[in-house]
């Protein structure tokens, strides 16, 4: 399974700790859809980092996880599809841009 796969299967599952350990040491989640629904933009370094954000954000969402619709992954690293945060569908596209070890090195996800 891609990366990116397991990345969605992870989000749809509000599992912050497993999201976090497809992260490197170091790794890099930079998501700017999170601003386009009115809050700030999400940039992570370092598998703690993303592990206590979506800890928080699962959390604060009432422990469920963010709907993810239409999914489509164009190639191994890059996905569209649509997120729906604070009741705003915001459409987006993920692209991991470096990977090491069989881990996210950086991931951007970007609005469209």
């Amino acid at each position: 399974m891609a990366l990116l796969e397991t990345y969605f299967e992870k989000m749809q599952a509000a599992d912050a700790a497993g999201l976090a350990d497809l992260f490197c040491e170091n790794g890099v989640l930079h998501d700017t859809t999170w601003a386009h629904a009115g809050g700030k933009t999400m940039h992570l370094v370092g598998r703690m980092a993303v592990e206590m954000m979506f800890h928080h954000k699962f959390g604060f969402n009432g422990g469920k996880p963010f709907p993810i619709h239409a999914v489509k992954l164009t190639e191994p690293n890059i996905a569209w599809y649509y997120i729906t945060i604070n009741g705003i569908v915001v459409p987006a596209i993920a692209y991991l841009s470096s990977e090491k070890d069989g881990k996210i090195d950086r991931l951007n996800i970007l609005t469209l």
